[in-house]
């Protein structure tokens, strides 16, 4: 487990505390901006680097960096994942019980999803609120197609995203079973634990993830404290507009990302 604080701007009272964790295959540094506007509105965020993410990988002899992040990408699984993301969420919460603040989840992507897996599976994790960027909990069905492969951990999948958000250049197969099966225990233990302030955030075109099939999630398990933030991304300045990516201004556009830092701080304060 690779943790980073970053603490909340001096001029800022301190309203909370969050837990920061990113989407699959995705460099933890791209949650900068996501980063800044907590501290901006008083938050300090703990980020955590999932295994294959970020310096989060064992160094190996005649291999460089990037070989080396993807040897170690080749072997996470879903219990090596929620082993670490009980870790940070440790971490976070001493922080936040020290300083008398309330503890937030924020996640995108896979990163929601094995957050608010850790919060519907244990009992002893609990968050005040949630920030969730297009949570992988309902994806659209291309996941059927690379379950195929799910006997093949090693193989490498090319995945749609610009490669400045990549913290890999394809996404092994072992990433998807680890995703997999955490959608799957996700399943198993949603609840009346989830219930909590949640605005998620993401675009209603999202290729990955159906807002509908959450809408419908929130809907079936009584989730009435959730609520939903669309974005229209037309603004975007990536070259491949991916609309899955909704956590900065170059995946958004500026007018979309200003009015997504004012439901953020809306929602946490």
């Amino acid at each position: 487990m690779v943790t980073e604080w970053y603490r909340r701007s001096e001029a800022a009272e301190l309203r909370g505390v969050a837990l920061v964790v990113h989407g699959l295959n995705l460099k933890p540094a791209r949650m900068a901006a996501v980063i800044a506007a907590l501290n901006e509105s008083g938050v300090d965020a703990l980020r955590l680097s999932l295994r294959g993410h970020g310096d989060n990988f064992r160094h190996r002899e005649g291999m460089d960096d990037a070989q080396s992040r993807m040897e170690d990408f080749k072997g996470v699984s879903h219990s090596l994942w929620s082993q670490e993301t009980q870790k940070g969420f440790e971490e976070a919460r001493k922080s936040a019980q020290e300083m008398r603040v309330p503890l937030f989840l924020v996640g995108f992507s896979y990163g929601a999803l094995i957050g608010l897996d850790l919060l519907a599976a244990r009992s002893d994790a609990a968050f005040d609120r949630a920030l969730l960027f297009a949570p992988a909990l309902s994806l659209r069905g291309w996941d059927y197609a690379i379950r195929l492969f799910a006997s093949f951990p090693r193989m490498i999948i090319p995945t749609l995203a610009p490669a400045e958000y990549l913290a890999n250049p394809g996404t092994p197969m072992a990433a998807y079973n680890a995703l997999f099966e955490t959608l799957d225990h996700f399943e198993s233990h949603i609840g009346s634990r989830l219930n909590i302030p949640t605005l998620v955030i993401m675009a209603p075109g999202d290729e990955l993830v159906s807002l509908g099939g959450i809408k419908n999630l929130a809907e079936t398990h009584h989730l009435d404290q959730w609520r939903f933030h669309p974005v229209q991304n037309r603004g975007s300045l990536l070259n491949r507009t991916l609309r899955h990516i909704v956590i900065d201004e170059m995946s958004v556009g500026r007018k979309a990302w200003v009015e997504i830092r004012t439901a953020m701080e809306a929602h946490l304060r």
